[in-house]
Parts: C-alpha cells; sequence; structure tokens
C-alpha cells in the first residue's frame, strides 16, 4: 500500500531532507506560516530571538537544551495561527572567545604571549577565523537540533548592523551623561589582564587564616583581616558610630611603623556598614583594595573629610612601589607571609583563627581577581537621566514590579516567579557598571584621545577626529580598550530587528514574547536587555523571561566549554536521533531547577519515539483510512470506549494546551506519552481490534496526536504526517497545521468512571494470572457477580474476554460465591477464578501474609471509628466512607479465610 509505513523508523533517512524542506518552504518566516502559506496580517503576533551562543567552539548538550525548549514554544504558537519569529543568531563573546583562542596558542607551544609576540592585528585575525569556523558548525548544530527559525534574519553581534547599535547607543548614553570615564576600583584578572564585571565573578570557597593584629605596639586597638598584605595599604580604621567602646578615638589620625619603607597614616572614621559585632568591631579601610572601603572613601570625601588612596597591589598581581620598597615587587602571597612574619617578630598578632572564606575567580580566566583602582568606562546606573526624571536603576525595578513607566501592561513576567526575589536584591546592590575591557576582540571604544593634550582631552567619533576642539592638535589615537560583551548583547531583543532605523520589524515585533535563559546569566543578560531597551525604546524588551537551570551530567558537573565538560549533542543525534534527544532533555525539566542528562533518559526516550513509530504504521496500513475525513467526526453511533477515547483526548488537549501556555514543557510531554503509550495503545487500539469500525476514530486521534507532539518531536511527526493519506499528494507539512480545538459533543466525562472500572477489573485479573504464572496463550474460566453493574459488565463482557484472556465468562446478576477459588472483589464486583485453573496453587503463605495484612487494617479502620474526637469533628460523608471501608475489609477477610 502507498500509505504503508516502513517497519523501522530511521531518522539518518529523514532528519536531514525534512529540514532541508522546512527550511525551503519559507514557514520559518512570520510572513507565510500563518495558515498553510496563507498570510493573516492581522494574526496574532509571537516572537522569541534565540540566546545568542558564544562563538568559542562547538555547542554541548546546555545550548542543545535551550534550542529544544525555544523550537517548543515556537512551534507550538506557529500551529496556533500566530505570525511567529524566532530569530537566530550568535554572540561574539569577547573575552571567553579571545581568551580561549591565547590559551589555544600557548598550548600549541607556538606562543608564550600571543598579544606580545603577535600585535593587534595579527592576533585579531586568528580570533576572526576561530569565530567564523566555530559560528559555522553552531549553525548546522542548531539545524540538526531541528530550531525552526527564520534564517534570512539571520544575526550577529559583531557584525555591520550591530556594530552600528552599539556606537549609537555609546553615543546616547554619553550624551546623557550616562557614560562617563572615571577613576574607581575594579575587579582585575591578573591572568586575563583585563577588568570584569561583578557578574563575571565566581567564587570558591577556601580555608584561610584570620589575623587579629595591631598595626604598632602604640596602635590603640586591634584590627582582624584574612589578607594582612593589604593592609600596607590601609588608610583609615572604620568603627560604628554608636560603638561606645571607639568613640574617644574617632577623627584621630595616627602615623604607624609596619615594617615598610615609609610609616602609614591610619584615620579613624565612622560608618553605619561596620558590624560592631564581627571581629573586633574595628575594620580597617583599604579603599584601593576593597569595594566596601572604596564607597568608605567616597562617602569621606562626600563629607569633606578625605581619606588617601594608596594602591599596593598592580595590574601584575604584585605588590607596588606604594608598598614600601620591602615590599615591592613580590606576589601577594610572598608579601603576606613577610608581613606576617614582621607582625610575629614584633608581637603584634593577638590571635590566629582558621576560617573558610568565599574567594572571587574571574569566571573566564579561572584566577583569583583582584580589587584594584583604575581609570576606566563605566554607566552610571543611579544618575537621573535627562528628560525622564528618573535612573536607569529606577527602570530596572519598575520593569518587574509596576511595569515600565508605572504601565502594567509593560511589566516583565519571570517564570520562576521565585527569580524576582533575587532581580531585586541584585538591583538594590548594584554599582555603575565598568564597561571597559582591555582585550582586542570586540567592539571598540569609539572615543579619541587628543595627544597634544596629553590625552586629557577626548571626543566621541567613529571616525579619526581632524581637529581637537581644546587645543587644535590634530594628531589622535583611539580608545585601547573594547566594550563588555553585555553591552552589545543587551541590545539583542531590538539590534536584530533593525534598530536604530524604525523599522517594520521592530514595530511589529517588539517588545518580544518570550525569552528563556540560564539563572547563571539572570544579571549579565535579562537586567541588561532590560535597562537598554527601556532607556533606548522606553519599553520592556520581552513580556516573559524563562528563567531554566542548567544541564549536568551524570556526575553533576556543568556541561561547559570553558570548563570542557562537553558532549556534542551530533553524536547523540547520530546514534539516537534528534527527536530522542530533544525529549530526554526536558522530561523532568522544572523552571529555575537544574536536571541532569544520562544515557538511560535517551534510550528511553527512543523507545517512545519508536513506539509513536510502530502505532502509526498499524493505523496507516489499514485499507479504510483513505476513506475518512481526518479533520472532522462524522456522527455516528460510538461505543463506550470510543466517546472514553474521544473524552481522554480531549481532556489532554487541553492539559497540554494549558501546560505550554504557561511554558511547563516536562507535564506537556509526559501527558502526550502516557496517553500515546498506555490510554492510545494499551487499551483503544487493542478494543479497536475487538470491536472493529475504529478506523475514522484511529485516524481522526493520530492527526491530531500528531500535531500535539509536533513542537516537541518534530521529525518523526512530520515524516508520519506526509504519510497520512490526504498528505500523499499535497506533500503539506506538519509544521503549519492547526493546533487541534476539540469540541463539547466528543466530550463526555461521565464515560471515565465506567471505563475505568472496566479497566481495573481486566488489570487484576490480568495480575492475578500474572502472579500464578498462567501461560499467556492460556485462557481461564471467570465467574462473576456484577451487583448493580450488570448492565455495565454484560455490554462490555467481548472485550473483558478478549483483554483479560478470559473463557468463559459468566455472569450472575447480585452476590454470591464460588468454591474453590480465587476471589477479588473491584469495588464491590465479586470475581472467581477456579484454583484448577490457575498454573500453580494457592499458596497458603501467601493468603496467611494478605489475611494478616487484613487483620491489621481492620484494627486501625475500628479504632479510628471508636474514636469520639474524629466521628465529631469529620464530615458525615468522610465517616460513611471510613465505614463502608471497613465493611469491604470485613467481607474480604470473610471471603479470604474461606480460601485456606
Amino acid at each position: 500500500m502507498e500509505h504503508e509505513l516502513p517497519k523501522a523508523y530511521n531518522w539518518k533517512e529523514h532528519e536531514d531532507e525534512i529540514y532541508r524542506r522546512w527550511e525551503a518552504s519559507g514557514y520559518f518566516s512570520p510572513e507565510v506560516c500563518v495558515e498553510k502559506g496563507v498570510t493573516k496580517n492581522d494574526a496574532p503576533v509571537f516572537s522569541i530571538m534565540m540566546p545568542p551562543p558564544n562563538v568559542t567552539g562547538v555547542l554541548h548538550l546546555g545550548h542543545a537544551m535551550e534550542d529544544t525548549l525555544m523550537d517548543i514554544v515556537t512551534r507550538f504558537h506557529r500551529l496556533r495561527g500566530e505570525r511567529t519569529l524566532c530569530l537566530p543568531g550568535t554572540d561574539h563573546s569577547a573575552v571567553a572567545t579571545q581568551a580561549r583562542v591565547e590559551r589555544d596558542l600557548i598550548e600549541s607551544g607556538k606562543y608564550k604571549n600571543p598579544r606580545q609576540e603577535l600585535g593587534r592585528e595579527k592576533l585579531l585575525g586568528i580570533i576572526r577565523a576561530f569565530a567564523e569556523e566555530s559560528k559555522t558548525v553552531i549553525l548546522a548544530q542548531i539545524r540538526k537540533m531541528g530550531l525552526s527559525c527564520d534564517w534570512d534574519r539571520l544575526a550577529y553581534t559583531f557584525d555591520e548592523k550591530r556594530s552600528k547599535a552599539v556606537n549609537e547607543v555609546f553615543q546616547r548614553m554619553f550624551k546623557d551623561g550616562l557614560i562617563y570615564r572615571g577613576h574607581r576600583v575594579v575587579n582585575w584578572s591578573v591572568l586575563g589582564q583585563s577588568t570584569c564585571s561583578d557578574d563575571e565573578l565566581e567564587y570558591t570557597t577556601e580555608t584561610t587564616t584570620l589575623y587579629t593584629f595591631r598595626y604598632s605596639k602604640d596602635f590603640p586597638f586591634p584590627i582582624a583581616s584574612t589578607r594582612p598584605e593589604t593592609k600596607l595599604g590601609d588608610t583609615a580604621v572604620a568603627v560604628h558610630p554608636d560603638d561606645s567602646r571607639y568613640q574617644q578615638y574617632v577623627g584621630k589620625e595616627y602615623t604607624v611603623d609596619v615594617g615598610a619603607t615609609d610609616p602609614i597614616k591610619i584615620k579613624i572614621i565612622t560608618d553605619p556598614t561596620v558590624d560592631p559585632a564581627f571581629g573586633t568591631g574595628a575594620v580597617g579601610v583599604t579603599p584601593a583594595h576593597s569595594v566596601v572601603d572604596f564607597e568608605m572613601y567616597e562617602k569621606q570625601k562626600a563629607k569633606g573629610e578625605p581619606i588617601e588612596l594608596v594602591s599596593v597591589i598592580g595590574q601584575d598581581g604584585k605588590m607596588s612601589r606604594q608598598a614600601g620598597s620591602t615590599y615591592a615587587g613580590f606576589t601577594v602571597n610572598e608579601a603576606r607571609a613577610k608581613f606576617v612574619l614582621y607582625l610575629r617578630s614584633q608581637n603584634l598578632i593577638e590571635k590566629e583563627e582558621t576560617i573558610t572564606h568565599n574567594v572571587a575567580m574571574s569566571d573566564r580566566f579561572h584566577d583569583v581577581v583582584e580589587i584594584i583602582p583604575m581609570t576606566q568606562w563605566f554607566v552610571n546606573v543611579n544618575k537621573e537621566i535627562p528628560g525622564r526624571g528618573k535612573s536607569l536603576k529606577d527602570f530596572l525595578r519598575e520593569a518587574v514590579t509596576t511595569g515600565h513607566n508605572n504601565d502594567a501592561t509593560q511589566k516583565v513576567d519571570i517564570v520562576p516567579e521565585r527569580f524576582h526575589k533575587s532581580y531585586l536584591s541584585w538591583i538594590d546592590h548594584l554599582r555603575d557598571w565598568c564597561i571597559s575591557r582591555q582585550i582586542w576582540w570586540g567592539h571598540r571604544i569609539p572615543v579619541w584621545y587628543c595627544l597634544a593634550c596629553k590625552r586629557e582631552a577626548y571626543i566621541f567619533a567613529l571616525e579619526k577626529p581632524e581637529k581637537c576642539a581644546r587645543c587644535g592638535g590634530q594628531d589622535f589615537v583611539q580608545d585601547e580598550d573594547t566594550l563588555d560583551t553585555w553591552f552589545s548583547s543587551g541590545l539583542w531583543t531590538f539590534s536584530t530587528l533593525g534598530w536604530p532605523d524604525e523599522t517594520k520589524d521592530l514595530l511589529t515585533f517588539h517588545p518580544t514574547t518570550f525569552m528563556q535563559m540560564g539563572y547563571e546569566i539572570l544579571f549579565f543578560w535579562m537586567a541588561r536587555m532590560i535597562l537598554m531597551s527601556t532607556y533606548l525604546l522606553d519599553e520592556i524588551p520581552f513580556r516573559t523571561a524563562y528563567i531554566h537551570g542548567i544541564l549536568r551530567n551524570e556526575e553533576g558537573k556543568k556541561f561547559s566549554k570553558s570548563n570542557k565538560v562537553v558532549a556534542d549533542p551530533f553524536e547523540f543525534i547520530e546514534k539516537f536521533g534528534c527527536d530522542a534527544l530533544r525529549l530526554s532533555l526536558i522530561l523532568g525539566v522544572t523552571p529555575g531547577n537544574d536536571s541532569r542528562f544520562y544515557l538511560e533518559k535517551i534510550e528511553g526516550t527512543r523507545n517512545f519515539v519508536n513506539k509513536l513509530w510502530n502505532i502509526s504504521r498499524f493505523i496507516l496500513s489499514h485499507d479504510g483510512i483513505a476513506n475518512g475525513n481526518l479533520s472532522v467526526l462524522q456522527e455516528k453511533d460510538q461505543t463506550l470506549a470510543d466517546r472514553w477515547i474521544l473524552s481522554r483526548f480531549h481532556e489532554l488537549t487541553r492539559e497540554v494546551t494549558s501546560h505550554l501556555e504557561r511554558y511547563e514543557f516536562s507535564p506537556a510531554i509526559e501527558k502526550i506519552r502516557d496517553f500515546t503509550w498506555g490510554d492510545f495503545a494499551d487499551w483503544y487500539l487493542e478494543i479497536a481490534k475487538i470491536e472493529g469500525d475504529k478506523i475514522e476514530i484511529l485516524a481522526f486521534i493520530l492527526k491530531n496526536l500528531l500535531i500535539l507532539a509536533h513542537p516537541f518531536i518534530p521529525f518523526v511527526t512530520e515524516v508520519i504526517y506526509q504519510g497520512l493519506p490526504e498528505n500523499l499528494k499535497t506533500k503539506e507539512f506538519l509544521m503549519i497545521e492547526r493546533w487541534p480545538e476539540m469540541h463539547e459533543y466528543k466530550h463526555d466525562k461521565t464515560v471515565f468512571g465506567d471505563f475505568d472500572l472496566l479497566q481495573e477489573i481486566i488489570t487484576t485479573i490480568r495480575n492475578i494470572r500474572s502472579e500464578h504464572k498462567v501461560p499467556e496463550n492460556q485462557k481461564i474460566p471467570v465467574t462473576v457477580f456484577t451487583h448493580e453493574r450488570h448492565d455495565l459488565i454484560s455490554s462490555s463482557q467481548e472485550m473483558i474476554k478478549k483483554l483479560a484472556k478470559i473463557e468463559p465468562l459468566e455472569i450472575r446478576s447480585g452476590s454470591g460465591a464460588v468454591e474453590n477459588s480465587v476471589e477479588k472483589i473491584v469495588h464491590g464486583i465479586e470475581f472467581f477464578i477456579p484454583q484448577s485453573s490457575l498454573a500453580q496453587s494457592i499458596d497458603p503463605m501467601k493468603l496467611r501474609k494478605e489475611a494478616n495484612e487484613l487483620k491489621s487494617y481492620i484494627e486501625n479502620q475500628k479504632k479510628k471509628l471508636a474514636n469520639a474526637e474524629f466521628i465529631a469533628r469529620a464530615p458525615a460523608q468522610v465517616v460513611e466512607t471510613e465505614q463502608q471501608k471497613l465493611k469491604s475489609a470485613e467481607e474480604k477477610l470473610e471471603k479470604l479465610e474461606g480460601q485456606k
């Protein structure tokens, strides 16, 4: 038959060809994918911008999970007839990409210091070639994962259009005074020789020593520190304003000899952030090497009571000249040991304690980060924006609380909700954003310095300026630094749509509908997208931010290219197929929580894909399928099983739709899987073989089941759909079908109770057969006393006989007993199976165990019903139910005793 599927599903024969046809059809474009290729300009809009993967190598399984989640949402909304845009792209990932290339060059043995040995242009050429090669592989992997994105709109954070947007943003922020060049403390990676933002830090727990000591013998009180070497840069000691222990010292200044070349000056100041109960309650203030202490330094300056800023650690990670010749040139660890030795020699150490504390590390270079003062470029998040009356920090807070500009329709919904709290906490502690990086790969800062003015004069310009407005000089040099990667990726939702031009795409698809990301980049990326969009477009970047957890391997390690914990999705697709991989990545996943990937999981999902194929093959091999209308069921008499399966499918459609609307991916596919494997295959297909004349219902459910499953497993569902008789000639695509909308006449909730009872009866008898090891092909006689369910049992006896393998089935009204039989009671209906028909005799030990369990249950039930407090408080219906349970148990025990 021309519509018969092959015996086995071979994904290798279909996946690449199906994707090629999808892409060639143009249906990935929102302009033509609305309803079987017919554009509807008034259709609702759904848009999502692909979180752009870093061009630092191939994608791993964590990216594959993101692609799967994104494609599920995209295909679901496309099937609902919406103008659906999923826009693909990649990120140049400045620090990560340069770090990766430099590391590879060093490991090759050809270079020790690639920057010094190659120079800017040659190194950039190598990085650019690496990025392009990586990008090619990544885009191929995205296609391999089946992501239905509009490739005609492909974007790159470092292409010409995005560069134009970056420069435009810099110019606007510069003009508004939000971008400034200032001397502040920054996070400094010694290994990477670049700044890091607070969000680019990782923390590791280390054991260290907390030293309590005095600066000198004549200093009035001790302080405590885990880094004594930084105390060479102390310029103050801070105490709480209300701490009576130190009031007599506040405002005084001490000159102390710490064994360095020159003495240091320590001023006693107050600050409300000092905890009197921690340590000695007195904190050595090192403004040059602590963010908190630098804030104290600025407060003192604002009060007109300045303290000094002394930097004793240099960019090379060694002690500077300001630390004195005794320590200059030593590493921080060497200086620490040397200074502690001096303190001991002077009997200045009062206590040494072993403690654990968090140490900040660079997430890209994996070295301990130093806090040092540098002149850098910053975004001021607290400054009032000219003409707006609010700061960037205000915009960040409003977007997830009251809505941007207090407009509830301009509010970002974070899923799961618990991340609202951590987001708002981050905003409360947000400092000015350092946006300059001392690397070469990235958007170069569009600022030029006048050499005649010794770089004191600078000007924003995309090209080299002709003349200095200050001195008339014509010699300029561009700032060597590049912009933080997140400065460009923060524009992603609208730079991809043509901004700063007011394009049709921008007007149609922004704000975007949905954005997804791992919780580890919640502040890296989500906050910066909100900041940029609210400032530049005066609207939020997306309506829903879905925060997923981290995918980990069996050992709990994060899949990460930088950490070299990588599993190539290509390998799993080659062995199991893309659909099986997609399912394995989302089953069990819940918003915001980590999940693990292991081989057994994908083996199980492959089995489900094969099960769906086999079900479809059975249905499509039926001769009568070519005559039916698979979209509409004809009105005709239906059996209990027909009404049950249609009602179950009605509920399935409603539940799956609801789950997907709430971005509950795993529950949606779990229900599809359970329905397919259980209700449809194990029950209704088997009943169809008994009752006959079911092809119309089978085909109707199959077609709509394929639509429900398509967002999750697009390839196998598309291949099966192509085999439906109505599509053999038209070659129509499942990806632009209509999402099922079940009608009320197909939904009859009253059938559930009756059919559930029949299922329990059949399952109970199957269990008896299994317990007694009755051969598969052997039928057993059963006598049933139906009580008040006589009509149901009688009308369904053929189903019961065939599915439970009974012959004969004797149906009697009322109640009764059959000697020398095994008895089972299902909701008051009694079943008796002659002992002689069972493959093995009844086990007395088993009967005794069952009887003892019943006796224990009866005793507990009697105690409950004898409890006056329970009877008084419990509703009458509950009491009646418990009494009925007791009666049923006593009756069952009585009959069980009779079998001994």
